[in-house]
């Protein structure tokens, strides 16, 4: 796999997969390909025969929206017009431009969808440019995005992959299925019962060693999984990974492993679990305690791999 797909599937957000555990027979499953990773659908129920295709237009017409790497996607368009003020742009596009700057003033800049030029000098992204931690300078509104600078730039891939599963599960309601899981790439989000008739359990992976370290409880809410495993370098003794620091627009620099983050949409907890993991397990602890977000952040410790999970999310675990 190339680092283009890794960095669709992993976007700011990493490639750190919560897997869910298999569906029993009399359930039915889809899968396929999409922003370079792999997404799943497990129904409590048998699919309808246009279902599949569905799903597809719908990560598709995400992709074509918010991806940076296509050169005809909105995203780049908006970042190659160099004028300021006011940009029309699709309803779906400005909701989540809207949750991604919502996102970054709730974190105080932990998470920032201005980034993309800092990856760019990594070599991580496509997204050029000198501008980084100016996200006060873009506002969202109905079918319209602000630029106060014409050099500022959007990215949103910490935040679209999440976007695309709640797409996917409001489609599925919408068709009368209660019961399901969708997952793309590691985020997800359940409704209902699993095949087996028993809440939706979920597997953690470790990112060290691979396999599962720990098996969660999902009900009617969404998982995201933040981490490095995947898209990362060394260069001279130094690990280098595609999640940046919007405070040093460098690549964020603590012993975190992965971060994982309940929310009550995906979108919210992609974004959410990049941002904990940029502000490292102290401050990030902190931040979702005062605001009761389960979150589990999982930090290297020489050769081991070290657990800290806040009361929210413990009360989740199953092992």
């Amino acid at each position: 796999m190339n680092r283009r797909a890794l960095l669709l599937g992993a976007g700011a957000a990493g490639l750190v997969a919560a897997l869910p555990r298999a569906a029993a027979a009399d359930g039915s499953t889809l899968h396929g390909r999409a922003f370079g990773t792999r997404w799943r659908v497990v129904l409590a129920s048998a699919s309808e025969p246009d279902l599949r295709h569905e799903i597809e237009a719908i990560l598709d017409a995400v992709d074509g929206s918010m991806n940076p790497f296509r050169p005809l996607s909105e995203i780049s368009r908006f970042n190659r017009s160099q004028a300021a003020g006011w940009h029309g742009v699709s309803q779906p596009f400005a909701h989540v431009a809207g949750a991604a700057l919502d996102c970054a003033a709730e974190t105080a800049g932990a998470f920032d969808p201005t980034v993309g030029p800092a990856a760019n000098r990594f070599g991580f992204g496509p997204i050029e440019g000198t501008r980084v931690g100016a996200f006060r300078e873009l506002a969202a509104g109905s079918g319209a995005i602000h630029k106060s600078d014409g050099s500022l730039s959007l990215d949103l891939c910490a935040i679209a992959k999440g976007y695309a599963v709640d797409r996917v599960a409001a489609h599925l309601a919408d068709r009368g299925h209660a019961d399901f899981l969708v997952e793309i790439g590691g985020d997800l989000r359940a409704s209902g019962r699993s095949p087996a008739g028993r809440p939706w359990q979920l597997g953690i992976e470790d990112p060290l060693r691979g396999g599962v370290a720990h098996l969660v409880r999902l009900d009617a809410e969404a998982l995201a999984t933040s981490g490095d495993a995947v898209n990362s370098y060394t260069l001279a003794g130094r690990r280098y990974g595609h999640l940046i620091d919007p405070a040093t627009a460098r690549p964020v620099a603590n012993d975190v492993a992965s971060v994982s983050v309940i929310a009550p949409d995906a979108t919210r907890a992609d974004a959410l679990a990049t941002a904990l993991l940029v502000m490292g397990p102290e401050r990030g602890l902190a931040f979702a305690n005062a605001r009761a977000i389960p979150a589990l952040f999982l930090l290297r410790e020489k050769e081991t791999l070290v657990s800290r999970a806040n009361a929210p999310f413990a009360a989740r675990l199953l092992t």
